[in-house]
C-alpha cells in the first residue's frame, strides 16, 4: 500500500492554479535522516486547495496569497510539517522519517506485510538502530534488540564466530542455529574453517558489510518460519539490503577511527606471591621452602606482554539512485579491527551491486551480488593451552621471558607467549560471491511470477607455519599445515503470487518451487623438515602428506502461503511445505510443514471505539510443524566405506552403519501473542508465550560393540523450550524539540530434555551431563558446600547419602549455563541536532565455569601459575572461605569443585553514541546534503560478580553440546571511536 501511495504521488502530481494574488515562494525539501532530496512532497497553503508537489531534485514553487503564512509540507512515510514564511520568498525544509509508519511494513518469508495485519512472531531491527556499531559480523546486531533473541559473542577473536539462539536450543546433536537469509538467498552460514587450533569459530556472516543492511527481521513463531519447512526449526533470520531509489544519484561517505583494548587482564599474581604461595604450600605438604627470597625474584606480567591496543577502521562509500527504469545501488566498505591480543586482525575488502531494471511494462530483471575479500590473523586460543593465553595464565610469573642467551624461557608442556605470538603464522583467507538474479513478470493486477537463481560460493585458504622456536616446530623441524576449502551452493526458485480484494476481504496467496544443492571439497597438506625458518610453504618440507575430501546434499520444496483479512479486523495465514533431502531414507526423505494463525485486531471493532487510551489491540495465535536436517553427515542413512591401508595395501574399510529409517527432526510450537498500542500508539507492546516441542531427535544412540560401531545416528528422543517475551517501545518525551524513544525486551526460555536413550557426559573431565528430566549445557560437578574452618578441608555433597563422599559417585547437576532472563534496553535522545543513544544488554541467572580457575588455583600441586582467587586460601583456625588449605589432599586431580562455577549473570553498557548534525545552511554552501559527526563507546563497562575475563564467552564454540565456559579466550574489547557520515 505504501507503494502505491507514494507512485500515485509521484506520477499525478498536484497540480491547483492560485486564485488569489500574492507573492512566489519557493524552496527545497529533503530528508533529515539522509539529507537525500525528497520527490513528490505535497506542499500546501494552509487552510486552501492551493499547492504543488517537489520535482526530482526536491524544489517547488507555490504561489502564497496574502493574508496566508503557513505552508503544510506532507509525504509517506514522513512527518507531516507546517512551517511558517517569513517575509522571504525562499525557504528550506527538512522532514523528518515517521518511525510508526516505517514499522509497519514487515519483511516476511517470499513477501512483506503490514504489521498490523500481521499473526507471525516477528521481531525487527532497522538500519537506524544498528548503523555505527563497530562489528565485524553483522549478527552481532541482533545482541540485545530483539526479544527471544539470545546472541552470544564467543570471544572477543576478531572475525570470531557468533552463537545466535532463537528461543531456545531446539536440538542436542543437530544444529541449532537459524537460517539466514541474505535477499532471498538461504546462505551458507556454518563455520568453515577446519584447523584444530583451539575451540573457537569463524563467522560466514562476517563477509557481509552491515552498512548494507536495510533491515534485519527475525521470525520466531512457526507461522513466521514454516514457510522456510526443513530448515526453520531454529528460527529464520532474514537480511535485507539497501536498494536504489527512483530520484537523482545519492552519493554517501562514511567512516570511523577508533581504539580498542581489553578490559581486564589474566588474574594472576606476581613473581614474589608466586614464590610465597609455593612455599607455603610445601611447608604445609612438610617439605622445606622451595624459594629462598621471595621478595626479590623476578616479576614478569606475562598478560602485558601480549595484550595490545588494537586499531579499527571502516570506511564505506555507496552510490544509488535512478528513475522509471532502472534503479541500482553500488557500495564497498574496507573495514580493519586489530585484536587486543598481538598478532590477530580482521580484514574485510568488499563490493555490492543491487540493480533493479524494467524493461518492458509490467517486466522487472534484477540482481544482488556481493563479493567479500576476508583476511584473518589468528592464535592457538579457546579451549587451547598451548596458545598465547594459555602461556600468560600458566607461564610463572618469577619466570623471565628470555634467557640470558637470548632463547624464549621455556616452561612444561605450555609455549612461551611471545613465541606463540611471534614465531606461530596463522592465517585464514576467505573470497566469497553471493549473487541472485531474478526476473518478475506482473500478469494482471496483483499476480506475478518471481523466478531467480543464486549463488553462494565460497574460497577458503588456511595456513599455518610452527617455526623452529616454537614447542611444535623445534621437534620437527619447522611444521606447517594448508587447507583449501570450496563450499559451492547454487538455489533455484520460482514464486507465483497472487493479491486480491473483493469487498471487505483481501487474499494475499503464493506458491513456490525450489531446487537447491550445496557441495563442499577440501585439501589438506602437512609439511615437517623445513631448510630453514625462512622456508615456510609445504613445497619446500622434506617430510610432505596430504589428503582430499568432499560430499554433498541436495533439497527439492514445494511450498505455498494463504493470507486473509477481513476489513483488517479478521485475519488468517496458513503455510505448507514439503521437502525433500538427500541426507535421509528413501522412505523418509520428504517431510511436510504446516503452519496455521488466527488474529483478531479487537481495537478495529465498534464496541472498542471508546477505549480512547488503547489506540490498538490484537491478539493472535498459531501452531506449525517444522524441521532440522543441519549438523548431522551428508549421507548420514547410508552405509559409508571409505579408502583404507594396511601394510601399504590399498583397501576399504566401513565407516558408518546405514539407518534407512532416518528422516528429520520436527519442532511443534504454539504460539499465543497480543499487539497492544496506547496512548496514540505512543507506547507499543508485544508479548508472546511459546512452547516448543522437538521430536525425532537426530542422536547418535549407543549400539552394541560386536556392530563394529559404538553409536548410531537415530531418530530418538524429545526436547522442550517454554517461554515468554516481551517487548515495549516508547515515546516518553516529545517536548519541542527534544524526543526521547526507549526500547525494552526481555525474555526466559526454559529448555527440559523429554526423552534420551541414555544419559551421557561431555566435554574434558565430563563436566556437561544431559539426562531426561535435565536442562541442555547443565554442569556436572562435584557441589563444594564450604570449607572447614578448622581444618582448611573442603566439605562436599553427598549425593548417594552413604556417608561418606566418594569422587567417582558423589557427582551432581548443579546449575545450567542457560540465563533465567535476558533481553536489551535502549534509549535514544534528540535535541534538534544533538543525537545520543546509549544501549544495555544484559543476562540473568546463567552459571559460567572459569576453567581458568580449575588449572591455576591448584593449592601447589602444579608447579604453573597461580590465579588471584588463590590469595582467599584457608590459612588458619577459624577462617571463612571457599578456597581449600594448600595441601595436595584439598586438590585432588579427580576433583570437579562447584565454586568455579559462577555467577555468570551482567548488565553491559553495550553502545553509547553522541552525535551532531551540522546545520543545512552550512553543508549546502559545500555541495553536502547532510553531515553527522559522532563519538561512540562499545562494551563501556559491565557490571558483574563474575571474576574472569568476560562473563559472555564461550571458549568452546566449536562443540555445540557445551555453551558458558571460559578457557583461555579473549574477551570482547572496550572500544572508544569517532566517525562521520556524509550524503552529497
Amino acid at each position: 500500500m505504501k507503494k502505491i501511495l507514494l507512485a500515485l504521488i509521484l506520477f499525478l502530481p498536484l497540480s491547483i492554479e492560485a486564485i488569489a494574488q500574492g507573492r512566489t515562494i519557493s524552496g527545497k525539501v529533503t530528508s533529515k535522516d539522509d539529507g537525500s532530496d525528497l520527490i513528490g512532497v505535497s506542499v500546501i497553503v494552509k487552510g486552501t486547495t492551493i499547492g504543488s508537489n517537489t520535482g526530482v531534485d526536491g524544489s517547488f514553487t507555490v504561489n502564497l496569497p496574502d493574508g496566508s503564512n503557513t505552508l503544510v509540507f506532507s509525504y509517506v512515510g514522513f512527518v507531516k510539517k507546517e512551517v511558517v514564511v517569513g517575509s522571504g520568498t525562499s525557504i528550506n525544509v527538512q522532514m523528518e522519517s515517521d518511525a510508526k509508519l516505517l514499522k509497519e511494513i514487515v519483511i516476511t518469508g517470499y513477501g512483506e506485510q503490514d504489521r498490523k495485519t500481521l499473526t507471525s512472531a516477528i521481531s525487527s531491527v532497522s538500519a537506524k538502530e544498528i548503523e555505527n556499531i563497530p562489528v565485524a559480523s553483522s549478527d552481532q546486531l541482533l545482541q540485545g534488540r530483539a526479544a527471544g533473541v539470545q546472541v552470544n559473542s564467543n570471544s572477543g577473536t576478531p572475525g570470531g564466530g557468533i552463537t545466535v539462539r532463537v528461543r531456545g536450543t531446539s536440538s542436542i546433536n543437530a544444529s541449532s542455529d537459524p537460517l539466514y537469509v541474505v535477499d532471498g538467498i538461504p546462505i551458507q552460514s556454518n563455520n568453515l574453517s577446519n584447523l584444530a587450533i583451539g575451540g573457537g569459530t569463524t563467522s560466514p556472516i562476517a563477509d557481509i558489510n552491515p552498512a548494507d543492511i536495510e533491515s534485519m527481521e527475525i521470525l520466531k513463531d512457526a507461522s513466521a518460519t514454516a514457510i522456510y519447512g526443513a530448515r526453520a526449526a531454529n528460527g529464520v533470520v532474514l537480511i535485507t539490503t539497501k536498494r536504489g531509489k527512483e530520484g537523482k544519484t545519492k552519493v554517501s561517505l562514511g567512516a570511523y577511527y577508533g581504539g580498542q583494548k581489553s578490559p581486564n587482564l589474566p588474574g594472576v599474581v606476581d613473581g614474589p606471591t608466586f614464590e610465597k604461595l609455593m612455599n607455603e604450600a610445601a611447608v604445609n605438604s612438610g617439605k622445606p621452602p622451595i624459594y629462598s627470597n621471595p621478595d626479590n625474584t623476578t616479576n614478569t606480567n606475562w598478560g602485558e606482554s601480549i595484550f595490545q591496543t588494537g586499531a579499527l577502521r571502516n570506511i564505506d562509500l555507496g552510490v544509488s539512485g535512478g528513475n522509471e527504469k532502472i534503479q541500482y545501488l553500488v557500495s564497498g566498505n574496507n573495514f580493519l579491527q586489530e585484536g587486543i591480543i598481538k598478532n590477530t586482525d580482521f580484514k574485510r575488502n568488499s563490493a555490492r551491486i543491487n540493480l533493479d531494471f524494467y524493461p518492458a511494462d509490467k517486466f522487472k530483471i534484477g540482481t544482488s551480488v556481493l563479493y567479500s575479500n576476508t583476511s584473518r590473523a589468528r592464535q592457538r586460543n579457546d579451549d587451547n593451552i598451548s596458545g598465547s593465553l594459555g602461556g600468560a595464565f600458566f607461564y610463572p610469573s618469577n619466570l623471565p621471558m628470555f634467557q640470558p642467551n637470548g632463547a624464549y624461557t621455556k616452561f612444561s608442556i605450555f609455549e612461551n607467549p611471545i613465541a606463540a605470538i611471534k614465531e606461530s603464522e596463522i592465517s585464514m583467507i576467505t573470497n566469497r560471491l553471493l549473487g541472485a538474479f531474478y526476473g518478475e513478470y506482473e500478469f494482471i493486477t496483483g499476480l506475478r511470477l518471481r523466478s531467480s537463481f543464486s549463488i553462494d560460493y565460497s574460497n577458503l585458504e588456511e595456513n599455518v607455519y610452527d617455526n623452529t622456536f616454537t614447542n611444535s616446530g623445534s621437534g620437527t623441524n619447522g611444521s606447517a599445515q594448508s587447507v583449501m576449502t570450496n563450499d559451492y551452493n547454487w538455489i533455484q526458485e520460482n514464486v507465483l503470487s497472487y493479491q486480491f480484494a473483493f469487498n471487505d476481504h483481501s487474499f494475499n496467496t503464493l506458491f513456490g518451487t525450489t531446487l537447491q544443492e550445496s557441495e563442499i571439497s577440501r585439501t589438506i597438506a602437512w609439511g615437517t623438515q623445513f631448510p630453514s625458518n625462512d622456508f615456510k610453504k609445504i613445497a619446500s618440507a622434506a617430510v610432505q602428506r596430504a589428503s582430499s575430501t568432499g560430499t554433498s546434499w541436495g533439497i527439492g520444496s514445494l511450498f505455498t502461503r494463504i493470507g486473509y483479512d477481513y476489513k483488517s479486523k479478521y485475519l488468517a495465514t496458513i503455510n505448507v511445505r514439503r521437502d525433500a533431502s538427500s541426507r535421509f531414507g528413501k522412505d523418509n526423505r520428504w517431510g511436510t510443514f504446516p503452519s496455521l494463525a488466527l488474529g483478531w485486531v479487537i481495537s478495529e471493532e465498534p464496541f472498542f471505539k471508546d477505549k480512547t487510551f488503547v489506540s490498538t489491540l490484537k491478539i493472535r495465535g498459531s501452531y506449525g510443524i517444522t524441521g532440522n536436517q543441519s549438523g548431522i553427515n551428508d549421507f548420514q542413512a547410508q552405509g559409508l566405506w571409505t579408502g583404507a591401508a594396511y601394510a601399504d595395501i590399498p583397501g576399504v574399510g566401513p565407516e558408518q552403519l546405514a539407518n534407512p529409517e532416518l528422516k528429520w527432526e520436527t519442532t511443534k510450537q504454539t504460539d499465543i501473542g497480543v499487539d497492544i498500542g496506547l496512548f496514540n500508539n505512543r507506547i507499543n507492546i508485544t508479548a508472546d508465550y511459546y512452547y516448543k516441542k522437538t521430536e525425532d531427535l537426530l542422536l547418535a544412540v549407543p549400539v552394541p560393540r560386536t556392530s563394529g560401531f559404538n553409536s548410531l545416528v537415530q531418530n530418538f528422543g524429545e526436547l522442550e523450550n517454554k517461554g515468554f517475551e516481551l517487548n515495549i517501545n516508547a515515546n516518553i518525551l516529545e517536548l519541542g524539540a527534544l524526543k526521547w524513544n526507549t526500547n525494552f525486551n526481555i525474555a526466559r526460555n526454559k529448555n527440559k530434555i523429554l526423552k534420551l536413550a541414555a544419559p551421557f557426559n561431555v566435554y574434558n573431565r565430563d563436566i556437561f551431563r544431559y539426562e531426561e528430566g535435565g536442562e541442555l549445557f547443565s554442569f556436572y560437578l562435584h557441589e563444594q558446600t564450604g570449607v572447614n574452618p578448622e581444618t582448611g578441608a573442603p566439605t562436599w555433597t553427598d549425593v548417594n547419602g552413604d556417608g561418606q563422599f566418594k569422587s567417582n559417585i558423589d557427582r551432581k547437576i548443579v546449575g545450567s549455563a542457560n540465563p533465567d532472563f535476558f533481553g536489551g534496553i535502549t534509549n535514544t535522545l534528540n535535541y534538534k541536532a544533538i543525537d545520543l543513544s546509549f544501549f544495555f544488554q544484559y543476562s540473568y541467572g546463567n552459571e559460567q565455569l572459569n576453567w581458568n580457575r580449575f588449572f591455576l588455583e591448584h593449592g601447589g600441586t602444579r608447579t604453573s601459575q597461580f590465579s588471584t582467587s588463590q590469595l582467599d586460601r584457608w590459612q588458619k583456625p577459624g577462617d571463612q572461605t571457599m578456597v581449600p588449605k594448600m595441601t595436595s589432599a584439598n586438590y585432588a586431580s579427580d576433583l570437579r569443585p562447584s565454586r568455579f562455577l559462577e555467577d555468570g549473570s551482567y548488565l553491559r553498557l553495550k553502545n553509547i553514541t553522541l552525535g551532531y548534525t551540522l546545520p543545512n545552511g552550512l553543508t549546502s554552501r559545500v555541495g553536502i546534503s547532510s553531515a553527522r559527526v559522532y563519538l561512540s563507546g562499545q562494551n563501556v563497562f559491565t557490571v558483574t560478580n563474575y571474576t574472569g575475563l568476560d562473563p559472555e564467552i564461550t571458549a568452546t564454540a566449536s562443540n555445540t553440546l557445551t555453551q558458558g565456559i571460559e578457557f583461555f579466550s579473549m574477551p570482547q574489547p572496550r572500544v572508544f571511536m569517532g566517525g562521520f557520515n556524509i550524503n552529497f
